[in-house]
């Protein structure tokens, strides 16, 4: 099954340590990101609902725009965070697992 990443561009990554020092992979299928959180420094915070995205856009689509927001808020986001959907993340990996099996 295919399915489309959003990966932050290494050099954004080693830019910005401070937004993805808890980040433990450097891709993360789109399909599996429920909400996207981002704190600015001047304190607003943004929840950009990812899944509502999916069903209106393409994935691809999604994780350009999901790039291109952190990519041009860079210089003002002080944290970002992830809310991923670990029901559907367990059942891909139970699918999987079978299959190994």
């Amino acid at each position: 099954m295919h399915r489309h990443y959003f990966k932050p561009p290494k050099h954004l990554v080693d830019e910005w340590p401070e937004v993805f020092k808890d980040l433990y992979m450097d891709t993360m299928p789109v399909a599996y990101v429920e909400k996207m959180i981002i704190e600015f420094t001047d304190g607003r915070i943004w929840e950009i609902n990812v899944k509502q995205q999916l069903e209106n856009d393409d994935p691809d689509n999604v994780a350009k725009k999901l790039l291109n927001s952190l990519t041009e808020y860079k210089d003002t986001i002080k944290n970002l965070d992830f809310k991923i959907d670990v029901g559907l993340l367990k059942a891909d990996i139970a699918k999987k697992t079978k299959k190994i099996l």
